[in-house]
Order: C-alpha cells, then structure tokens, then sequence
C-alpha cells in the first residue's frame, strides 16, 4: 500500500474519513501494516507511476555439492548485496535453496549489456558454475508473467487456486548479517531433511541493500522492520486429510527457522498461526509501533469487532 497517498475509511468514525487528513495521519500509520486490527479501507486512491520502458529479468540453477558449498556461496551473496559498486534500488532477487541446488531468480531496471558487464560478473564470482542461465529483456508485463511463470490474466469468476499450507518467516537485520556458522547450520539442516520432506519450498529475497527503497518507503506504516535485508519464508503443503498427521510437516516447517538461530522479527504477511497473540506481536511489530496500535484501536474499534487469533489488542 506505500503507493496509495490516501485511503477512506468504512464508518468506524462518526463520519467516513479520508485518513490522508492531518486529523487521520496517525490512523493512516495503523491501515498500512495493520488494518485488518484497525478497520475496512473501501477506496484507495493510488498514485500511478509510468510503467518501465524494459526489464532485464535473470535465472541462474546453480549446483551445490554440500552444505558447505552452499554456505560459502550464499556468504558471497550477501556481500554482493551489500555492494554500493555494484548494486543500487535497480536490482532485486531472490534465493530458493533445494537440498542440491540453488535457483537464483531477479530483476534488473536498467539496460542488459550493463547487467552482463558489470553485475552478473560480480555476482557470479567465486560461485560454482550455473547448470542454466537466463536472462532475457522483457516488456514490464511480460517481466510480471516471466516472474510469475504464468498469464497475468485471471477468470473473472470461478477463481479456485488455494493452498493447504504452514509458514513462517524470517526477518534478518541488515547489520547482522547472515552468519557463515548459521548459515552452513540452515543449509546442513535442508540437506539432511529436505529431500524427506514433500511439497516445500525456502525462499530469501532481498529487502535491503543499497539505496532499498523498502527500507526507505516515502509513507510511514505499522511495519516497523525497516531495517532487514533478507526476508526468509518457510512454506510447506499440510495434508488435508483428517486422516494424515500434519505435525511432522510442522516440525520441519519450524526447523527451518530453528536452524538459524532465535531472536528474528517475522513478516506479517507470512503469518505462522502457531504463534500466540502475544508471541505474534512481539514477532511482527516493535515495541513502540505496538502500543501506538493499541492505543489507536482503542479509539477506533473499542468494542473489538476486527478480530483475528493475533489482532491487536488480543
């Protein structure tokens, strides 16, 4: 929502407002990051942008012989994410680990004979040799689809794609780093259980780095992690049936976080339903921005009507 510059809100106050209002801005904080605690946006106003004239998108498969391997190597990711020489708010990507591989997938806004002289060079050095490689420009729209690997387009009813699944997230500082102990401890931890284990997938996608925009949005917001620079998310497919035990499918799902040591924030849109209410907001907001929240949800909704296992105020 960073690019909406006003919402209304449904009458949860004596009137209708428009939260972009002085009067609102503080509401306005608590709808972005927060809202489904704080009440119902029925318009949003969003400034457009000019969509680019081109995407540079890129993919590499690049093999990993062990953990150690895929330590090191993600170990020189990260540096190269933190490279002003090399990387500015143009390039974004992200890392899917399997127990043998690396799929590295991401975007370059600018031109593609920069990206093949100067970034790709850089980011490839001292990694093992991609199995495959692609990179391709692309309009804007066929950039999403690439992305997305199917048509944009979607039926206007009878939508029925859904997920049976268990997340959770990982939110890591931009000044802790990944270390290479926990590092080589996660990737040790995919290679002995992840080929066991059906349906799974780790993602870690870039959020910081030089000039982030994310860390660095021109709207304040209830998400108060603007600080990270990888976000993790950890998704696995929960059978369905009552007659099939999901817990150790949760196990694993929890491992994957575990491996990599405790005291990271979480990502609210990756919501983990095992959490408790207090668990929940220690995890996905600070302190401060928490009880700012509370205060406002006291005023706005005293009565308690949005309500989920971990809104706040719970």
């Amino acid at each position: 929502m960073e690019s909406a510059p006003e919402l209304e809100l449904e009458d949860m106050l004596p009137t209708e407002a428009t939260v972009s209002d002085p009067l609102y801005y503080t509401l306005e904080q608590a709808l972005r990051g927060a809202a489904e605690s704080i009440g119902i946006v029925n318009t949003f106003y969003f400034q457009t942008q000019p969509a680019p004239s081109s995407v540079v998108n890129w993919v590499y498969e690049i093999p990993m012989a062990n953990p150690n391997v895929a330590a090191d190597s993600f170990s020189h990711i990260q540096d190269f994410a933190l490279n002003a020489s090399v990387i500015d708010d143009r390039t974004g990507f992200g890392v899917t680990p399997s127990p043998s591989s690396f799929h590295i997938s991401g975007t370059y806004h600018g031109d593609e004979a920069t990206f093949r002289s100067k970034i790709a060079p850089e980011f490839l050095r001292t990694l093992p040799t991609p199995a495959s490689t692609k990179i391709q420009t692309l309009s804007w729209l066929d950039s999403l689809a690439d992305m997305w690997g199917r048509p944009l387009s979607q039926p206007l009813s009878g939508y029925n794609e859904h997920d049976n699944f268990y997340a959770k997230s990982i939110l890591v500082p931009e000044s802790t780093p990944l270390s290479p102990s926990a590092l080589l401890k996660y990737f040790t931890y995919i290679a002995t259980n992840g080929s066991t284990t059906p349906s799974w997938f780790s993602e870690l996608n870039l959020l910081g780095g030089p000039a982030s925009r994310i860390n660095n949005p021109s709207y304040p917001s209830a998400y108060s992690s603007r600080d990270s620079l990888w976000v993790l998310q950890h998704y696995a497919i929960v059978p369905s049936s009552a007659k099939e035990d999901t817990r150790p499918t949760i196990d694993f799902v929890n491992g994957l976080n575990d491996a990599l040591g405790m005291g990271y924030g979480g990502y609210p849109n990756y919501v983990d339903p095992e959490l408790s209410a207090k668990e929940a907001h220690a995890v996905y907001y600070s302190q401060s921005v928490y009880e700012r929240l509370v205060s406002i949800k006291k005023v706005v909704d005293p009565k308690g009507l949005f309500w989920n296992p971990q809104a706040v105020g719970v």
